[in-house]
């Protein structure tokens, strides 16, 4: 098999989605930008929507999306993974040079649609998995689309039901971050969402080969065990969720409990049969069967990224 199929957008090798709800321990606070709502009384309010006549709060997946690329990135650099940013200017299609046939210096991303253009797509696509560090492989770039969806995060249940949840609204000070002194009179109100609420989520994959599936894995446990917060005022207590009723869904070519190798000069196979059924030919498996498949992935991350 090519080692750059997975990084194909026009071969489907594989489809996992990895979905459940996100239970806030913790005060949580999304916000809706510097204007609130009209019908917030405070000066900065939880981002929300209207959903069948009730307005309910939400976590953008584009939020989700942002986490898990952060600390994705930290954990490749952690393992001595050369990674981008990924911020704008700074993915390697702008920052990886390059030259073509004749010795002129390109851009990754012009060289790409060079290529592209005299109908030399695989060439592109093998310049690109060569060139292109993993996150941009995962989470897409410039010129590349991302292999990895999130979705937004509803207090709903599978029956489209509204969950509880509360909004309460907390007071702070203002402090001058240079003199370090509360600025007189700055007092402003933050609104939040109490703990216990529930936001169901799911995270759809395109060919995305173990270790990646694995250093995902790994954002997903530290999510679970409270190192890593969502949405802001994360240093005064805010942001630590859970994961619960955790259900994993992986499909590809081959109907099998096993997850096979799609680079395999460096991924590993990954057997299921312990932990996960067949139904429709979909591998799946729920809550502790689900949180054993995330371990077994995030193991093939550790032997991959130690051999790197």
């Amino acid at each position: 098999m090519s080692q750059i199929l997975w990084t194909s957008s026009s071969v489907t090798l594989r489809d996992t989605v990895i979905s459940g709800y996100i239970v806030n321990i913790e005060p949580l606070k999304i916000g809706a930008g510097r204007e609130p709502p009209l019908e917030a009384p405070v000066d900065v309010a939880v981002l929300r929507m209207n959903y069948k006549n009730t307005t309910i709060p939400y976590i953008p997946g584009s939020s989700l999306k942002g986490v898990f690329r952060s600390y994705a990135t930290i954990f490749a650099k952690a393992k001595g993974s050369r990674v981008c940013s990924g911020l704008s200017k700074e993915t390697c299609g702008e920052i990886i040079k390059l030259r073509d046939e004749f010795g002129k210096e390109l851009l990754l991303n012009d060289l790409i649609d060079l290529y592209i253009k005299e109908n030399m797509s695989r060439k592109a696509m093998e310049i690109f998995f060569n060139k292109a560090c993993l996150m941009c492989k995962i989470f897409g770039s410039t010129k590349y689309m991302s292999k990895i969806y999130f979705s937004d995060a509803y207090p709903i249940d599978e029956a489209g039901n509204v969950l509880d949840f509360k909004f309460n609204v907390r007071t702070g000070i203002a402090i001058d971050r240079v003199t370090g002194a509360v600025y007189g009179g700055a007092l402003y109100t933050t609104e939040y969402i109490e703990p216990g609420a529930k936001f169901r989520f799911s995270i759809t994959c395109r060919n995305l080969p173990n270790y990646a599936l694995g250093l995902l894995a790994l954002v997903i446990e530290r999510i679970n065990d409270g190192y890593i917060k969502i949405g802001g005022f994360k240093s005064r207590g805010f942001g630590a969720v859970k994961i619960e009723e955790l259900k994993f869904k992986n499909r590809e070519a081959e109907s099998s409990l096993k997850m096979r190798s799609l680079e395999p000069s460096i991924d590993l196979e990954v057997d299921l049969s312990n932990v996960a059924r067949l139904e429709n030919g979909w591998i799946v498996a729920e809550k502790n069967d689900a949180w054993e498949i995330i371990k077994k992935l995030r193991g093939v991350w550790d032997i991959v990224a130690k051999s790197d």
